[in-house]
């Protein structure tokens, strides 16, 4: 049977519901791990600063073997239950953390997040498939502003939340708990796409999801364009999370503050967050005008000078500005690659990148603070130097690779070769 795809649920309104599901996801793990090390206190469990080291890596063991196979399990079962089966699975998650008193039952809550993980690449390949193709910039770029707002927002929501004394951390993660069901409830209901039919490839014997998520890994693999994204993507992370970490020791040092020092992090970082998400939604239209990767290479040129600035700008309306500017431009830049996996990635294979384009934060998030906590010996403003060094080889490696970056790749038995 030949596959088909009939639009059931208008582009728009898919936009608004992976917006909203990915901003409710966001925003509760935020809330999980900024405030995970207090929990832990509250139960008197010893050596906090060892069981959260542990606890954040449990949910990347039990998740990441899994990775590959969500991707291939919507080609053959559609997306829509997949992308449902993280809702509900981070319902369970929050509200096992919620009335968890010791030790044991935070751990199988944080052991449960491996099975949540693998939506956002079957959302963004759902939001490409739905998309005009003069579109996808920006529909890209509004749902991956989602993820920055929430785990931009949730602290501060959460912060005020359990500040005012409206719930403890057991009402707060319990309250996510039923927003996650919420927005499982609202995917339910409202996204009716048609995927391709589970049938397989006419004249092929089936084969296992392991075997098939091993041969789309294999393809995805052997495309240059994949190697590309991926290298890319890793500098924009690595740069970023050598920055991130000593961002509240440079707002410390400003002059101004308003209250509290925790206050005034929390008002120019969320200032600058949402500023930057309504700049990543004007570059997406741009993107989808004059081309994803001009786009990109611009974003890496103005971190360039707003790293360097954050390190050493005394003023607050210079250090506000320089601060949006950063926050603008790494979401620029997630949302044009996002935008260029959507695009260049052939369609038979594209769940299986998308579900593997969060690898590049991983490896940026082990090396960017490593690579930082050396440099830091050199004073504190000396990462910031190191990021930008990050941010012009991005630069650079646009520019050099753009025709690859420009091809789009036929589909593997479409007139593409493994060794391409």
């Amino acid at each position: 049977m030949a596959r088909r795809l009939v639009r059931t649920t208008g582009w728009r309104t898919v936009l608004a519901l992976f917006f909203v599901t990915s901003f409710v996801e966001s925003m509760s793990m935020s809330h999980v791990f900024a405030f995970l090390p207090v929990y832990l206190q509250a139960m008197q469990v010893p050596d906090v600063e060892t069981w959260v080291g542990v606890l954040s890596a449990i949910t990347f063991v039990t998740g990441l073997p899994l990775v590959p196979l969500w991707g291939i399990w919507a080609d053959r079962y559609g997306g829509k239950p997949i992308i449902i089966r993280s809702a509900y699975v981070e319902m369970a998650v929050l509200l096992l953390l919620g009335v968890s008193r010791s030790l044991p039952g935070v751990v199988a809550a944080m052991a449960l997040v491996g099975f949540q993980l693998g939506n956002t690449g079957i959302m963004l390949s759902s939001l490409r498939r739905v998309a005009p193709d003069g579109r996808v910039g920006f529909a890209v770029s509004v749902f991956s502003v989602a993820s920055s707002l929430g785990m931009a927002g949730g602290p501060l929501i959460g912060g005020l939340i359990t500040g005012l004394h409206w719930l403890n951390l057991h009402g707060l993660y319990e309250m996510d708990g039923v927003l996650s069901c919420l927005t499982g409830t609202l995917l339910l209901t409202l996204y009716h796409p048609t995927g391709p039919s589970a049938a397989g490839v006419p004249g092929q014997p089936p084969v296992s999801a392991w075997t098939a998520a091993w041969r789309s890994l294999r393809f995805t693999f052997t495309l240059p364009v994949t190697w590309t994204l991926f290298g890319i993507y890793t500098l924009l992370m690595m740069a970023r999370q050598m920055v991130t970490p000593y961002l509240p020791i440079a707002i410390e040092r400003l002059p101004w503050h308003f209250g509290t020092s925790t206050v005034s992090i929390g008002m120019l970082m969320g200032l600058s967050a949402v500023v930057g998400a309504v700049i990543t939604v004007l570059a997406g239209h741009a993107g989808d005008r004059t081309g994803y990767i001009r786009v990109l290479s611009l974003a890496f040129g103005v971190l360039v000078p707003a790293v360097v600035t954050l390190a050493w700008a005394r003023h607050l309306a210079l250090f506000t500005a320089a601060l949006t500017v950063f926050s603008a431009g790494n979401s620029i830049g997630g949302a044009m690659l996002f935008a260029l996996f959507s695009t260049r990635i052939p369609d038979t294979h594209r769940n299986t990148a998308l579900n593997l384009i969060y690898l590049p934060l991983y490896l940026g998030g082990i090396a960017g603070p490593a690579a930082s906590a050396g440099l830091a010996q050199a004073g504190w403003q000396a990462p910031f130097l190191g990021a930008a060094v990050l941010f012009a080889a991005g630069i650079a490696t646009t520019v050099l690779t753009r025709r690859i970056l420009s091809t789009a790749v036929p589909a593997e038995g479409a007139g593409a070769s493994a060794s391409v």
